[in-house]
């Protein structure tokens, strides 16, 4: 992983000081020759109908405008490419992170790759594909028809048993109403940032490489929709903690009948267990042929 912010921020700064510069030393050009003219023409005016002062003091009003707006331009520029850095900076947060994106270009990085897609209402049909660079469907299922959001994952395995190689992928998802009509669905896919370069016209951009050919996906720090939102680890961590938590109510229990035996009591005790769990409303599916 590498972050290349430093030359192109420092490229970013000297076009904006080269812009400001070039319009302050041509001002300055313009109002030296405007000067020695003046000069001049005040040198050889007639005594006895001396120039009107109204016009040469306008145009000096004028210079003296133009130097003020020129300096805050300067300063402005200053200002944006000091936004660029810090956004720049804060992109480094980035590296190493799951984020999702829109668009169909799936990274399969580590032999897996996650996308998502939408459906606006619910559908009679749906078709998944999914492609390689050269445009060949590698691997084809049905999804799910519910409307909604529906995460899966790939886990790089076409249709014929064979891994494919990492690399950008496409996923198209053709769905249709019980009318025949085509739905479009939304499409966001998932990708670990393994870059983050600083452009001088674009700004700052994340990118998702993924395989051995320098394949990746790029996109402005803007276009992130969200920051490990593969859903995975909370569904870990929820299944985790249900299972501590029927643990510890078997070892409750365990206490209780022990503490009723040593007392001798033949009694039964009556107890309510309630137990509340919630989780992220998507599902991740891993999809096999």
């Amino acid at each position: 992983m590498a972050v290349d912010s430093t030359a192109a921020a420092s490229t970013s700064s000297t076009a904006s000081a080269t812009k400001s510069d070039a319009g302050r030393t041509s001002l300055t050009t313009n109002f030296n020759t405007f000067l020695t003219m003046l000069t001049t023409q005040l040198k050889h005016q007639d005594p006895l109908s001396p120039m009107d002062s109204t016009q040469f003091t306008s145009q000096l009003v004028q210079y003296a405008g133009v130097e003020q707006q020129i300096n805050t331009n300067g300063n402005l520029e200053k200002m944006l490419t000091f936004e660029k850095n810090n956004q720049a900076s804060q992109a480094v947060n980035y590296l190493g992170e799951m984020v999702e994106v829109p668009g169909d270009k799936m990274p399969v990085q580590g032999t897996s790759g996650t996308f998502s897609y939408t459906l606006p209402s619910a559908a009679s049909s749906c078709d998944i594909q999914i492609k390689n660079s050269a445009g060949t469907v590698v691997y084809k299922t049905t999804g799910d028809l519910t409307a909604g959001r529906h995460d899966l994952t790939w886990n790089g395995i076409d249709n014929s048993g064979k891994t494919q190689d990492d690399g950008i992928y496409t996923v198209s998802v053709t769905a249709k109403d019980k009318n025949g009509a085509a739905i479009t669905p939304t499409i966001t896919s998932f990708g670990q940032v393994t870059k983050v370069t600083n452009d001088a016209t674009t700004g700052t951009i994340l990118e998702m490489g993924a395989g051995s050919d320098g394949a990746k996906v790029s996109v402005t720090i803007d276009k992130i929709l969200g920051v490990n939102a593969d859903n995975t680890l909370k569904t870990t961590q929820l299944a985790a903690a249900q299972a501590q938590y029927q643990a510890s109510i078997a070892q409750y229990q365990a206490l209780l009948e022990a503490q009723k035996a040593a007392s001798g009591t033949g009694t039964t005790g009556t107890g309510t267990t309630t137990g509340t769990g919630s989780g992220s409303s998507g599902s991740t599916t891993t999809t096999t042929p």
